[in-house]
């Protein structure tokens, strides 16, 4: 066994060498239909001859180009490897544009049966308006031919309101000037009253003189009582002034006044003017 270590290759090339020879002689002799006689092949004897430093160089270079091959046949299984991952990127690109470009049209299609669908409702809104427009304008030419008839009607009753305005006016002017004229005289009336019992309740000061002149406003209540007294205009002697607002103090209530008719208090007696001179009390 160790004479061998030195020639593995040789020995083994040698043996199969020999095996094949040996099995294609078998082969041809079974396929041959005569009977031939076995001949005893020749001994084919293997020698252990030296390492030759040619053949180990030789047998080195077999092993780098062995290596070179598998070396090229493993570059070549990369190269196609990354061709087969290149084509599968490309493909998966191409699919995902193909998506993208489904998706463009779906939604361009999406959005084009949006825009019809609005352009629809759009005419649809347009001639609801106008269908409510020509309502509207069919109502407010009824309403507006019956505000004509209602304001022919409402001058034709004001016409003869006013006519009968102008009637009652007529008869009630005649009725005011004859109520005026009465409400003048009961007026008149009053004043006297009022004037009466101030006079009587009034003392002139020993200091009254010619020209002096008191003006006192009176404020009363429909009972006739008096609520206020103030000095519109001063005679410029405090004593007569004194006297005059003293005297309308005492009177206290005109009860003359009580059975007046409401207006004409509120028109002739709520506030009036009262003048004092030294010589007479006037009104």
């Amino acid at each position: 066994m160790t004479a061998f270590n030195g020639y593995p290759f040789s020995v083994m090339l040698a043996l199969i060498m020999h095996g094949l020879i040996i099995g294609v002689l078998l082969f041809l002799q079974r396929a041959d239909s005569e009977v031939l006689d076995v001949v005893r092949p020749p001994a084919v004897k293997a020698l252990l001859v030296q390492e030759n430093p040619q053949a180990r160089n030789e047998q080195a270079q077999q092993q780098r180009q062995e290596q070179q091959r598998q070396e090229q046949r493993r570059q070549e299984q990369q190269r196609q490897e990354q061709q087969r991952q290149e084509q599968a990127r490309q493909e998966a690109a191409r699919q995902e544009q193909v998506q993208r470009e489904q998706a463009a049209r779906e939604e361009a299609a999406r959005q084009e049966e949006q825009r019809q669908t609005a352009l629809r409702q759009q005419r649809e809104r347009e001639q609801q308006q106008q269908a409510e427009q020509q309502r509207q304008q069919d109502e407010a030419r009824r309403q507006e031919q019956e505000r004509q008839r209602q304001e022919q009607a409402r001058q034709e009753e004001q016409r003869r309101a006013a006519d009968a305005a102008a009637a009652a006016q007529a008869a009630a002017d005649s009725q005011a000037r004859e109520v005026a004229e009465t409400e003048a005289e009961m007026v008149m009336a009053y004043t006297a009253a009022i004037h009466d019992a101030v006079q009587r309740a009034w003392s002139r000061p020993p200091s009254a003189r010619n020209n002096m002149t008191t003006v006192l406003r009176i404020r009363l209540i429909p009972t006739g009582e008096v609520v206020d007294v103030e000095i519109v205009r001063s005679s410029g002697d405090a004593a007569f002034d004194r006297a005059a607002e003293t005297a309308v103090r005492s009177v206290g209530r005109f009860h003359e006044l009580q059975g007046m008719p409401p207006r004409m208090f509120e028109r002739n007696f709520r506030s009036l003017l009262l003048t004092f001179r030294p010589e007479d009390l006037l009104n």
